[in-house]
């Protein structure tokens, strides 16, 4: 029964490769949504799979057979994927017991230093250790490690270890939590108590039971580092299968290459749940579904109440320095950008040349030492681009995350409470499986035929191209938003305070507003500022590949080759469109972007620590702040004080006569 299930899984997620390999013949034509197109295609699609004879790669106009040309290519990417993987889980492992021994202002200072690290982009890491070779090859004239890969040479050392940050950092800090969680556990005291050392009880005890949690989360991480790695291999020049992908853009191939990437994981995850460990049934003398009916949605008090507390929610939260700062400084970015855009004329300066005392003393692109942040090859400032480009990269990216939250809420409540135990299941297993497809590969499959100028010009509007945009980016990640909701419902249904009140009659929308709602909020804010978070990679990866926010602009003419610009002059744009100068060494044109993106995710990292810190007070957990000040100047106080402590005898004052008498005589 298992090999069947597994099998079945896998024949949905086939089928699911094959939808989305298609989909660029619903823009044929010029057409938005042609559906005739794509069954045609689809069907066609489906054909070539039972014919060998087309499974053919066309390499420079000449075909060859499919799987033996991707092979190589293949073989080398998932070498540096699964070296870089394997390196990432082994250093955060050892860095997560060692910290474990650390004192708590150690712990708070790493996590602090962890948090600025994860919110350096793919991008921006692999260009700094690119230039950080280059740098000690200038320092030293000994070249240590090749960092770009030319011709058919093959690189691992640098592309290994730039796919191993971040996943360093993510399973650090997983490893870390579950560690603590599990040392609070009733046994960890018991060992304590029986006189065993922290250092046995880590590594025969706790290491063991967190295996299989580190197993669940590590799909994550294998999903964000896909998409990684299709970055890493374009920005170090790789060979690989990116290379392939862009090559020859057929349904046939892009299905064979996603095929290739799927499979592995699909059976290194799926199998070792079916078949290695155990079912996690749940009793079923207890029904988690809500009451069937619905109840009366009226609020007690007027919306008048409901309002006022939803303003005291809100106000906790910016009560919190943290997210306080966050919002302060994504907020000021946005208005800054909306208010330059409604006053400034023109809203992009273009320098031409520039003279001093009638001399030409520079000419497009100018240097920062000219125009403050440089400008870009046409001569258009980057400072003025940034300013105005801030408001499509915040609200975009802000709706985008906003509507992956309320469509997925929305969409976890009839699957919580109301699909049967199996359809659950089944909807989850396929979920899973979109954890092993790269996300930025699959937005370009479907944002590529939009976004992208065809020779005749846009037959859309840019709203057109926009709204496709967020809804492609939004759908894409619905269903784990949706299966991430409905397992912290069902989760929160298993209370006691929530099982009285279904015992009590209380109404599915009494449940859902009074008791789910509000331990749901926080989650909900922390998911909100993960989706902003991942959507701004997202326009990064795509900028990378020059897709850009609105379409990208390119010119066909013979005589006029200018680079492929944005509709929008916004960040991600700027960046696809100067991702190789710092090999020029203009770092103007891309640097200023990037740290732009930086300080929007460090702000948004603020906002979710903010969220969690508020949640902890409420349920009672302290908080450990970081009081040097306040211990500072106290220890200062009370040395100061400490010569006055003793108490004399005009410090008190007698009322009764007798006590005074007493107190004269002696």
């Amino acid at each position: 029964m298992k090999i069947v299930k597994f099998f079945f899984y896998y024949i949905l997620g086939i089928i699911g490769i094959l939808l989305v390999s298609t989909t660029p013949a619903l823009f044929r034509q010029g057409s938005l949504f042609n559906l005739s197109a794509y069954f045609a295609e689809f069907k066609m699609l489906v054909a070539s799979l039972f014919q060998p004879s087309d499974w053919v790669y066309l390499f420079k106009g000449n075909p060859v057979p499919l799987f033996d040309y991707l092979w190589e290519p293949y073989r080398y990417s998932m070498t540096l994927f699964f070296a870089g993987i394997i390196l990432a889980f082994i250093l955060a492992f050892l860095f997560a017991l060692g910290t474990m021994f650390l004192p708590k202002w150690a712990k708070s200072t790493i996590e602090r230093l962890l948090n600025l690290l994860e919110s350096i982009p793919d991008l921006l890491l692999a260009f700094s250790l690119q230039l950080f070779i280059v740098w000690l090859f200038k320092q030293t004239d000994i070249l240590f490690i090749d960092f770009a890969s030319v011709g058919e040479d093959k690189i691992y050392t640098l592309p290994i270890l730039a796919i191993s940050v971040l996943p360093m950092i993510m399973m650090y800090k997983i490893i870390l939590m579950l560690m603590d969680e599990e040392m609070s556990r009733s046994y960890v005291q018991m060992a304590r108590s029986k006189g065993l050392e922290k250092g046995m009880i880590l590594n025969v005890h706790v290491v063991r039971n967190i295996m299989k949690n580190i197993f669940y989360h590590s799909k994550i991480m294998i999903w964000v580092s896909l998409s990684s790695l299709f970055i890493f291999e374009y920005i170090f020049n790789i060979n690989g299968i990116t290379t392939a992908f862009f090559q020859d853009f057929r349904p046939i191939v892009t299905s064979a290459i996603l095929l290739m990437l799927f499979t592995p994981f699909f059976i290194i995850y799926q199998g070792t749940e079916l078949f290695i460990f155990k079912d996690r049934s749940v009793s079923k003398e207890i029904n988690w579904n809500m009451n069937t009916f619905v109840g009366s949605p009226k609020f007690k008090g007027g919306s008048a109440k409901w309002f006022t507390q939803m303003l005291k929610e809100v106000g906790a939260h910016f009560k919190n320095g943290k997210f306080l700062i966050g919002f302060l400084v994504i907020t000021s970015l946005l208005v800054w950008s909306i208010v330059y855009t409604m006053t400034a004329d023109p809203l992009v300066d273009k320098f031409y040349h520039i003279y001093e005392n009638d001399k030409l003393v520079s000419a497009a692109p100018h240097s920062p030492e000219y125009v403050f942040l440089g400008t870009d090859e046409l001569g258009f400032s980057i400072f003025d681009q940034l300013v105005v480009g801030a408001k499509y990269t915040i609200l975009f990216a802000l709706a985008v995350a906003f509507f992956r939250m309320l469509i997925g809420f929305i969409l976890a409540i009839p699957f919580a409470f109301f699909f049967p135990p199996k359809l659950q299941r089944v909807f989850e297993k396929l979920v899973d499986g979109m954890h092993f497809l790269p996300m930025t590969l699959i937005a370009y499959v479907l944002l590529m035929p939009v976004l992208r100028m065809p020779m005749g010009g846009f037959t859309t509007t840019e709203f057109e191209r926009i709204l496709y945009q967020g809804i492609i980016m939004t759908i894409l990640v619905v269903p784990l938003v949706m299966t991430l909701f409905g397992n912290e419902m069902k989760l929160l249904m298993k209370e006691e305070f929530v099982m009285s009140t279904k015992v009590m009659g209380g109404s599915s929308v009494h449940l859902l507003r009074k008791h789910l709602l509000p331990h749901l909020s926080s989650r909900m804010g922390v998911v909100f500022g993960q989706q902003f978070i991942q959507t701004l990679l997202l326009l990064i990866h795509l900028g990378v590949f020059n897709l850009y926010f609105g379409g990208t602009k390119l010119t066909f003419s013979r005589y006029q080759n200018d680079p492929p610009r944005s509709m929008t002059n916004e960040w991600s744009g700027l960046i696809g469109a100067s991702k190789d100068s710092l090999m020029t060494g203009r770092w103007w044109y891309i640097i200023p972007a990037l740290v732009c993106f930086v300080i929007l995710i460090f702000s948004m990292q603020l906002i979710i620590s903010g969220i969690k810190e508020v949640q902890q007070v409420r349920v009672g957990v302290p908080i450990e702040r970081s009081n040097w000040l306040r211990k500072v100047w106290g220890r200062r106080r009370s040395k100061s004080q400490q010569e006055n402590t003793d108490p004399k005898p005009e410090d008190f004052v007698f009322t009764d006569e007798v006590w005074i008498e007493r107190r004269k005589q002696g």
